[in-house]
C-alpha cells in the first residue's frame, strides 16, 4: 500500500494507493492542495479514482468537488450527505475498492450526521469523528454528542487494537489501546480540546 499524510494547518488529508495496480483516492481533499495531490500521485505512478469526503466540512473548504471537476473523479460521501455534488453515496459495511485495496466504510455520525470512518487492514482513517486525546466537536450542523457516544463505545472503540488511528486533525497516529486509554469515559462527548499527543 501507498499511504500518504498531508498536512495543511491544522488538518490532515491522505492519498491511499495500491501498489499492484496503481489505483488511488485522495481522503478529505483540502482546496488549497490540488497541485500537491497530483504531484504526489504522478511521482509514485499513481491514478486517482476517486475524492472521498469522510464527513461534511464546516471549517475549510473541501477540496473534493474542485478535485473531482478538474480529473473527472467522482466525489464519495455517506449516503446521509446533504452535498448535492456528490456521485457515490456508501453506506455502513460497503467498501471503495482500489484495486487490491478495500477500504470499508464505517457509519460513525455525531461530528456531524454523515460523518463515517475507513478502514484498512492496519489503520483506521477516522475523519473527525476520533482525535488522538479526544473527540470531534458535535456543535456544528447536524452534530450529536449522543450519536457519538454511540459511534465510539459501541463502535470505534470495538475494533481491532492493533490498528492505528489516523485522525483528520494534525495530531500523530496511536494505536487503539492508546486511544481506549484515553478517550472519555463518559457521555459527555462534547468536549471539543485535543490534548498534546506527544505525551
Amino acid at each position: 500500500m501507498i499511504f500518504h499524510q498531508i498536512r495543511s494547518g491544522g488538518c490532515l488529508s491522505y492519498i491511499v494507493g495500491c501498489e499492484d495496480s496503481c489505483a488511488a483516492a485522495v481522503i478529505d481533499p483540502e482546496a488549497s492542495l490540488l497541485d500537491k495531490y497530483m504531484a504526489l500521485t504522478t511521482r509514485d505512478g499513481l491514478r486517482l479514482h476517486y475524492a472521498i469526503d469522510t464527513h461534511t466540512h464546516a471549517d475549510h473548504f473541501s477540496g473534493s468537488r474542485a478535485l473531482a471537476q478538474k480529473l473527472g473523479l467522482p466525489v464519495v460521501m455517506h449516503r446521509s450527505s446533504p452535498a448535492p455534488f456528490v456521485d457515490m453515496h456508501v453506506d455502513d459495511g460497503e467498501s471503495i475498492a482500489l484495486g487490491k485495496l478495500r477500504l470499508s466504510v464505517m457509519h460513525t455520525p455525531g461530528h456531524t450526521s454523515d460523518s463515517m470512518t475507513l478502514l484498512l487492514d492496519d489503520r483506521i482513517l477516522t475523519g473527525d469523528t476520533l482525535h488522538i486525546g479526544g473527540t470531534g466537536r458535535t456543535d456544528l450542523p447536524s452534530g450529536d454528542p449522543d450519536q457519538l457516544y454511540e459511534s465510539l463505545f459501541n463502535g470505534l472503540l470495538r475494533l481491532d487494537r492493533s490498528c492505528s488511528c489516523i485522525p483528520r486533525t494534525n495530531t500523530k497516529a496511536a494505536s487503539i489501546p492508546r486511544w481506549r486509554a484515553r478517550s472519555p469515559t463518559t457521555r459527555d462527548c462534547s468536549n471539543t480540546s485535543v490534548p498534546d499527543s506527544s505525551n
